[in-house]
């Protein structure tokens, strides 16, 4: 680690550091992807941030012009719910696609078992033909 870099150990830290309140930083986290790391992985457990990290975040963090009142970088502060309902809208059409193509794979494969006894229908029709004309070619032959 660099000499610059501080771990910052608890939400109180991680808002000191950025000068702002406890559940500021935390709901910057939920909205705006804040960089904190979670030991436990679980998503209410302890948090600890890189004091390096946060300073990478706040150069690209979404800067709002405040005569225009326009985001100059939107796709950083897409709130959570978007993200959601787009993941939850691609998972829709994926899981479409991948019910028909079951439909298509069941279609064939009655297709394929059709096939499969007509095929054993016509090859016990040829066996017994073919035993019918060997038992006429014997009877011809000792006659």
């Amino acid at each position: 680690m660099d000499q610059r870099e501080i771990i910052l150990n608890s939400w109180k830290e991680i808002a000191k550091y950025l000068g702002r309140g406890v559940r500021t930083a935390q709901r910057w986290e939920r909205d705006l992807a804040l960089p904190v790391r979670r030991p436990r992985g679980k998503e209410r457990s302890a948090v600890i941030a890189v004091s390096s990290d946060i300073d990478a975040w706040l150069k690209r963090c979404p800067v709002q012009d405040v005569s225009s009142k326009k985001q100059i970088s939107p796709e950083i502060s897409t709130p959570r719910w978007r993200i959601t309902y787009q993941n939850a809208e691609r998972l829709r059409q994926r899981t479409e696609a991948l019910y028909d193509r079951a439909l298509q794979l069941r279609k064939n494969l009655q297709r394929a078992i059709d096939l499969t006894g007509k095929l054993a229908v016509q090859r016990s029709l040829a066996q017994a033909s073919a035993q019918d004309d060997a038992e006429g070619l014997q009877r011809r032959a000792s006659a």
